[in-house]
Parts: structure tokens; sequence; C-alpha cells
């Protein structure tokens, strides 16, 4: 389908006038000798062993990488809990595990990954109006041996994070070369089955990097999961770390069965087990293929960084969570179909310098992405066959954003960074209902600032403030009509907008402010431990959503969160590590409402404990505990969920220098606890009768007991 390109050419020409404009004005002032040395900031974290690096130079309490050491430590079920190396960040799942994991995070049940930004390698991995979720982030395409580090940051108060970030955001980075080629195989409980080959060699000037990954598991499902996927990368890197040019391509196809999340009822009735189904034909099909530049280069008084991607995506998710509840004799199954290719390119420029004798810093920064959505619909199905169309859309997305940002060091015990974030979006949609087709277009400012105190004694103290944002699906801001009552009865929209049986609906808001702030600490006082203390709080005016199994707009109210983080790393020896992470958070709606202020699925206390023995003789081992505190299920708080603490642990040794065998053995204890649950409406005949239905619990349970062994070779 043709597009009228003139208004993307326009916006992308006033977005580079506006860097270049900015780039311009810092350009004079250099030459005029006001930048003159070398400040080193935090725009590229390296990741080292310790924390206690960022005492001095990072920006607030609650920043800060992992190593890769520390993520290869770690016993893990799925891949999404790599995620989980963040302080505070809980992953789980209620479906089949080729779906976007469900991320918790400061209070928010982020659903797949609305205000919790995700990147790879500067490519984002959140999806806007995207056919299940706004902000639907799915890293099964990420192989976690490749990982060499995750930088996080949480809050809205950095200028070079945009959309979903209000939580936080979390970037992963790729290696660019292994000391050893290596061979891993892997075997498991429940028919897992995994094959990991991954090299590195010098070509053309640079380093080769190159791995696959095979993956089969049907998990502990009474109807077997059956998830295939296949990942392969290849990278190409020139250069140092300051100095370098890359490009990467990867490639991620996943197909499985899915255990949605059943009613409690059904299982106590005896009509299922805690892993049996109600409707075995759910599951999915994706598909991801990406390819990435990056070019940085690093001078005596300045930084250049400059990134572009481009990806063809594609998901057909086939979900049951209601079951006879709307369709009796057909069924609730549906179809959520996403095709689209996604471009972009982010690029930035620092001078380091002074101003007054006083060190100095200026960033200013381009980001720019395109989504080019063929396709976005909900269909209802049977068995995986449609029998009814809800929407079909066809979108096209455009932001861009320009910021400015200033470190100055006041004192010698006293710097500040501010910044400036201006977002501008437009949508072009076009509807399978025409009533809903048009073009929207919304903006916004974000300003935001840090204090940051000391060092004293190795002690740091931060003061946080700033505005953030997330976006709305882009079909809720050109909506008129409901789609669903439309199929239903297409003259309901040449009804009066005042008329009961009227499927006439408003828009809402494209982009949504949010508000954050927070005081924190961080110490190395005490010799080989690194502590952070932080209070925060966050508001956003309202959370409006897509509501991806309805095919319509829904807005929630205003909320307000606080909460209070520890965050612990201690190594007594050089061979043991011990972590621990403490985050209470307590989540509200911000209005008053007959039907309560709390917000359903919101988390409150999370713990994450372990203890970590490594190349002690060739030994490693490693156990984590973690808590998933209760949750409120509806806004009057009179349904909650139990809390679950798991137990995973790993033992492993390396023998004749090439060769190492590791043993995980995931939930130790066999907790029969939830992964998730939900309280809503379903009808299910055999137990509420032909036409009934009941309100309960749906819940979808951790994984028993499972073991795994990898075998790996280095050569």
């Amino acid at each position: 389908m043709l597009r009228n390109k003139t208004t993307y050419t326009k916006i992308f020409c006033i977005a580079l006038q506006s860097a270049l404009g900015m780039w311009m004005l810092l350009g004079i002032i250099s030459v005029q000798g006001v930048f003159a040395g070398g400040v080193q900031t935090l725009d590229t974290v390296e990741v080292t062993d310790s924390a206690e690096d960022l005492v001095g130079s990072a920006d607030s309490s609650t920043e800060g990488t992992v190593t890769s050491e520390q993520i290869q430590e770690r016993p893990i079920v799925r891949t999404g809990e790599l995620l989980e190396t963040v302080p505070g960040v809980v992953v789980s799942q209620h479906s089949g595990e080729g779906k976007a994991n469900q991320y918790y995070l400061r209070g928010f049940n982020l659903d797949h990954g609305t205000d919790l930004a995700i990147s790879v390698e500067n490519m984002p991995v959140n999806m806007p109006t995207h056919g299940h979720g706004q902000g639907y982030a799915d890293i099964n395409f990420v192989i976690p041996e490749l990982v060499s580090g995750i930088q996080y940051k949480k809050g809205p108060y950095y200028a070079d994070e945009g959309d979903f970030s209000a939580a936080g955001a979390i970037h992963m980075e790729y290696m660019t070369a292994l000391e050893h080629n290596f061979a891993e195989l892997t075997y498991g409980s429940d028919n897992y089955q995994r094959g990991l080959f991954a090299g590195s060699h010098s070509a053309l000037g640079g380093d080769l990097l190159f791995g696959v990954e095979l993956f089969y598991n049907d998990g502990p499902w009474d109807h077997p999961e059956n998830f295939r996927k296949f990942n392969g990368l290849l990278r190409y890197t020139r250069g140092t770390q300051q100095n370098r040019f890359s490009i990467m391509a990867m490639a991620y196809r996943g197909d499985w069965d899915s255990t949605d999340q059943v009613a409690q009822r059904a299982i106590e009735s005896g009509l299922i087990s805690r892993f049996g189904t109600l409707d075995p034909s759910s599951g999915g099909e994706t598909y991801r293929y990406s390819l990435i530049g990056e070019w940085e280069r690093t001078g005596e008084g300045s930084a250049t960084r400059a990134s572009a991607y481009v990806s063809s995506y594609g998901l057909n998710l086939f979900s049951n969570f209601t079951y006879f509840l709307d369709f009796p004799a057909e069924g609730d199954q549906f179809e959520q179909a996403d095709k689209r290719i996604l471009s972009g390119l982010k690029a930035s420029q620092t001078w380091f310098g002074t101003l007054a004798g006083r060190e100095m810093d200026n960033t200013v920064g381009l980001q720019v992405r395109n989504d080019n959505i063929s396709e976005v619909g909900l269909h209802r199905t049977t068995e995986r066959d449609r029998f009814l169309t809800i929407r079909e859309d066809d979108v096209l997305q455009t932001s861009y954003a320009v910021y400015f940002q200033n470190g100055f060091k006041w004192a010698e015990k006293l710097r500040t960074v501010a910044g400036i974030r201006a977002d501008f979006y437009t949508w072009d949609v076009e509807s399978n209902i025409p009533a809903n087709s048009g073009k929207a277009d919304d903006s916004i400012i974000s300003p935001k600032l840090s204090v940051i105190l000391g060092p004293w004694a190795k002690t740091e103290f931060y003061i946080n403030g700033g505005y953030g944002f997330h976006s709305n699906d882009g079909r809720g801001s050109t909506i008129t009509v409901d789609p669903v009552a439309f199929q239903a009865d297409p003259t309901c929209a040449n009804l009066p907008v005042d008329d009961p049986d009227t499927c006439r609906v408003s828009k809402v808001d494209p982009l949504v402010a949010a508000k954050g702030a927070e005081v924190g600490l961080r110490t190395a006082i005490i010799p080989r431990l690194q502590s952070q203390l932080t209070f925060w709080v966050l508001e956003i005016d309202s959370e409006l959503l897509f509501i991806g199994d309805a095919g319509n707009t829904e807005a929630t109210r205003p909320s307000r969160r606080t909460g209070i983080e520890w965050a612990n790393y201690y190594t007594p020896t050089s061979w043991l590590i011990l972590d621990l992470d403490v985050a209470y958070s307590q989540a509200r709606f911000d209005d008053s409402d007959p039907a309560g202020d709390r917000i359903p699925g919101s988390p409150e206390g999370v713990i994450s404990a372990g203890a970590t023995l490594n190349d002690l003789m060739g030994f490693l081992a490693s156990v984590r505990v973690r808590y998933f505190g209760p949750r409120p299920l509806v806004e009057d708080n009179s349904v909650r969920s139990d809390s679950s603490t798991l137990v995973n642990a790993r033992v492993g040794y390396e023998f004749f220098k090439s060769w190492r065998i590791v043993v995980d053995v995931l939930n130790v204890f066999d907790a029969e606890d939830s992964d998730i649950d939900y309280f809503y409406e379903s009808s299910i005949p055999a137990i509420d009768g032909v036409g009934g239905s009941a309100e309960d619990i749906h819940t979808h349970p951790v994984n028993p007991r499972e073991v795994r062994v990898a075998l790996t070779a280095t050569f």
C-alpha cells in the first residue's frame, strides 16, 4: 500500500535541523575555548567486576551494570530471567514460553513491557501499537552466553531515555569477540534440549563473532508445549571500545503450543490438573530478523556515537482466557496478528571541557523510529481457524526526539546533570472499519535534573527528578467506533452519541506524562561491599491502554507509586560472591472511586538473594532465592494472590582445561506456587453449566522441580 511520504520527510528534516542547530551552537562555543580537556561520562559504561567504580561517576543510586560473569553464574528457567539480574525486576509467564514474558518493577505489573524500555545493542525491543499489547517486548531472540553486560536505569531522569522508560530502562550489549570458541549441549527434564555453538575469528582487520542456538522444550504441561526456536547471530567489529565500527545480523524464529492461565475452579473440581489446559489449540509463532550498525569515535575533547537498525517482525498468537463466555458455540479463542518493518537511528555528540575552571560536558542527541505495520489484527478463531475479524489495521507510526543534557561540576563535592527531551509522534491508521481510520499527531517535552553530592568516604548521595511518558496504541488516537459492538451491529455507528446502544467511543491521548523523584545513596565504605539505598515516587497521569483482546481502548485512572530499594553486592573472597536485593512498593490509584484504590497485579515486596562460588579448584556453584510477594487482584483488595518463594541451584566442574559440566536444579523444593494470577469472569460449561459463568482466580503455575545438565567444550 502506497503512503504519503511528505509528512515523514518533513519530520526527518525538522529533526535533523534541530540537532544540527544545537550541534553548531555548541561547536561555536567550543571554538571559543570553553570546552577543553576531557571529562569521562557514563554514556558508555565499561562493565567491570566491581560496582565501586560507579561511585563518583553514576548519576543516581538506581543505575548500574551487570557483568557477563554475573549473567553466566545464574541458573535460569527461561531467557527472560536475564532481566532478573536487575535489582527489583521479576519475570514470569502466563502462557507459552514463546510469548513475551510478564515483567514487574517498582509497583508495576508491566504486562509485556509497558513502562520498561528494553533494548539490545541500541535496537529497541518494545513494540508500540502491537497486536497483543502496547510495549510488547519479547527477548527470546537473545543468546544469554553472548551477552557482554546489562546496563540499567530506573526512573524518568535520563534525557536519552524516551518511550516506555518511566519505570526503568534495560540495555543489553553483545560481545565483540570470544576468548575461546565453544560448543554446548544441554538436556533436561520434560524433554528440554538445547544446542549452542559460538566462536570468533580475526577477519579483515577486525573480529567476526558468530553464534547458533537450537532449542526444543515440551515443559511440564499435560499438553506438551512443543516449543522450537532457532537463533542465529553474526557480528563484525573493527576498532577499540572507544573508536569502533560494528555491524550485526540476528535471526530468530519460534513456534509453540501454550497452556494459558486456567480457572482455579477447573483444577479444584478435578476437571484438569495444575498443568492442564482448557484449550489445547492455543499457541503461536513468531520471527524477528534484524540488522544493526554502530559507529563510535572518541577524541580528546569529544565523543560521537551513532547507530541504525532495521528489523522485520511477525507474530500470530492464539489465546483463550474466558473459554466459552462470549461465544458459547465456537469458544472464545482469538488470534492476534502483527507484522511490521521497524527501523530507526540514534546519534549523539558529547563535548567535554571546562567553564570558569569547572568541569563540564554537554550532549546533544537525535533519535528517530518508524514502524510500518502492514497488519495488526484481532480475529475470533476456533482451533486456530478464523471465523470472525474484529478489526484489522494498517498503521504507519513515526517518532523522533531531540535531547540536550548538561553535566557540570559546581564544586569538588557537588555536580549536576540537567537535561530536556522533546518527543514528536505521528500516526496514520487505515482500518477495516472506515470510521476508525485517520491521522493523528502528538508531542511532549520532558525536563530532567539530578544533583549528586560527594563522594565522602566512598559514599555518594543523589537527588533525582524528572518527567517521562509512555505512548498509547496508535489505533486509540483515531478510534471512534467500538469494533466488537460494530461487528455485532454495524448500525450502532449511526445512533446519536447519547444513545445507550451507540457503539461510539472516545479517542485517547496518545502520549501520557509521568513524573518521578527519588533520593538515594551509593556506598563502598565497607571493604568489598557495594550498597545502594533509594526512596522513590512515581506518578502517571492516566494509564490509557489499548485492550488487544477486545480491539478497543480503555482509560484507567491516574496512579501514584512509592517505594524503597536496597541493593547489596559483597565479595568477601576472590571466589565467593553474596548479593541481596530488597524492594518494597505501594501502588495506588490517585483518585476517588467506589471500586477501590488498589492497582490489580501491582507487586509489593520483592526479595532476591544469592551466593556464588566461582573457580575454586575447578568447581563452581550458585544458589538463588526469589521471593515474590502477594498482590491485589481487584481494586478493593478483597481478592489477593499468594506469595511465591523459589530456589534455584547450580553446580559445575571444569576438567581437562577445555571441558565443563554444569547441573542446574530449578525450583529445588518443588514449590507448588503460581507464576501469575488474575481475577476475572469466565465460562466453563462442564462446571458452570451451558451459558453459566463465574468470577475466579485464573492461575499459571511455576514449573515443578526440573534438572538440566549442560556439557561445554572450548577449543
